[in-house]
């Protein structure tokens, strides 16, 4: 509302000096003034309610009012108010030269609506420069949080493509409503055809064979040399597991199994691997026997006369509490009637000590032979026994070379004596006694 009477007063003086051409001198102060004071820029702040000049507002707006009265109404106020030496061009362009006969004037130019003054013989611009920015205002307040939206549906939260009845493609549909289609995409341009390949063909002759190809290229397979005679391969030797194959004039061993480093042949042999010792067997009847006493040492077993020889000649003596588990995983120390089937398979009680000592290594008796037969390989060798608790206290070792007694697992003792053919039963006796130990295959 400050500035009605400014915005009036200024529109009615211009009004006034384009009615009147010949009072243009006259307006030219009132309006350059008035056009720095009315421009848009400068309104806001010369003409707010705080300002001096909103403040002397009635004063201006009447001071401008009569200044245009007496532009639009008045001849001799023009040439009474007429300012001498100032000139109005159209553009700034068409200012005049300034030089020393024109210093001090001034021209207004309209385009701009500026006034130039000649000083130094340069045209100064006398508007004004522009205010120091103002302080920037405070923030606004916070606007008001905007309500939750709606929940979707379901059916809003994917979508499916449906085939089209044509089959020429898909439909779109998002929460119930089709959104699109996609479209099969169109088959494209056979390619052009291949180059054609090149063929062979084969066709024997006196030298190989000979390959033609459609390119017309060929060679020839030849024929490949004889061979040289081939030498046959013969066993000449097959002992303790090894065989040696003899092929011309080179020899291969070929091992059918290993106890540790020793080669050996399970049909003949097995391996007791708590101490990698091998053991000949022999099957007599349906049973499978250990051909060779055992040989493991476990406390409470000696060597005959504590002698490492004789074990490796007889194997160890046991005592009996020992004995009964001392043969390898799948092996076992017999029972009577297992011996007394031994005995049977051989012929008989009455002539299994014959037949079953070995062939050699019995000492005669009265000018008799005390070896055996051997008929079965089961090679029974004179091997002694020992007993402790002498007279003296030290062990007694006694029969090397004429008897050997083997434990059961029971009670009873099996003698095989020199020069008597007769296997003969016996009673234990006792915890001070040590006797050979043959193990017996575990039956199926």
């Amino acid at each position: 509302m400050c500035c009605f009477a400014y915005k009036w007063a200024y529109k009615f003086l211009r009004f006034a000096c384009l009615i009147r051409p010949e009072a243009k001198k006259q307006c030219f102060f009132v309006m350059f003034f008035s056009d720095l004071f009315f421009k848009e820029g400068n309104m806001a702040n010369l003409f707010s309610k705080q300002s001096f000049w909103c403040k002397r507002s009635a004063a201006i707006g009447t001071i401008l009012f009569v200044s245009a009265m007496f532009a639009a109404c008045s001849d001799e106020v023009t040439e009474v108010t007429e300012v001498v030496g100032m000139q109005v061009v159209e553009a700034g362009d068409a200012l005049p030269k300034c030089t020393a006969d024109n210093e001090g004037a001034m021209v207004y130019s309209v385009d701009s609506a500026a006034a130039y003054y000649c000083v130094n013989r340069n045209w100064t611009s006398m508007k004004g420069k522009d205010g120091v920015d103002g302080k920037d205002g405070k923030d606004g307040a916070d606007g008001k949080n905007g309500k939750d939206g709606k929940n979707g549906t379901s059916e809003s939260s994917s979508c499916t493509a449906k085939a089209l009845k044509n089959g020429k493609g898909y439909k779109i549909v998002c929460g119930g409503d089709s959104v699109g289609v996609v479209l099969n995409g169109e088959d494209g341009v056979k390619g052009d055809s291949g180059v054609a390949g090149t063929s062979c063909s084969a066709e024997e002759d006196s030298d190989g064979v000979k390959i033609t190809c459609t390119d017309g290229k060929s060679f020839t397979l030849s024929n490949g040399a004889d061979g040289s005679d081939g030498k046959n391969c013969e066993i000449v030797s097959d002992l303790n597991g090894a065989i040696t194959l003899a092929c011309g004039e080179d020899t291969t061993m070929l091992y059918k199994a290993m106890c540790g480093t020793k080669p050996y042949d399970p049909a003949k042999q097995i391996c007791d691997t708590r101490d990698m010792q091998l053991y000949r067997v022999v099957t007599i009847g349906e049973q499978i026997w250990m051909a060779e006493n055992l040989n493991y040492k476990v406390e409470s077993s000696f060597c005959y006369n504590d002698s490492a020889k004789y074990c490796e000649k007889y194997g160890r003596l046991y005592q009996r509490a020992v004995a009964i588990s001392a043969c390898p995983e799948g092996w076992h120390l017999p029972d009577s009637t297992e011996w007394r089937v031994l005995f049977d398979a051989v012929g008989g009680q009455n002539v299994a000590g014959k037949i079953l000592k070995a062939s050699s290594g019995w000492i005669k008796f009265h000018d008799v032979n005390g070896n055996g037969s051997d008929d079965f390989g089961f090679s029974a060798l004179p091997a002694g026994s020992r007993a402790s608790g002498s007279v003296d206290g030290g062990p007694v070792f006694f029969d090397e070379g004429s008897i050997t007694t083997f434990w059961s697992s029971q009670v009873w003792i099996i003698d095989l004596i020199t020069a008597h053919d007769k296997a003969y039963y016996g009673d234990a006796l006792g915890s001070n006694a040590y006797f050979s130990v043959r193990c017996l295959e575990n039956s199926n």
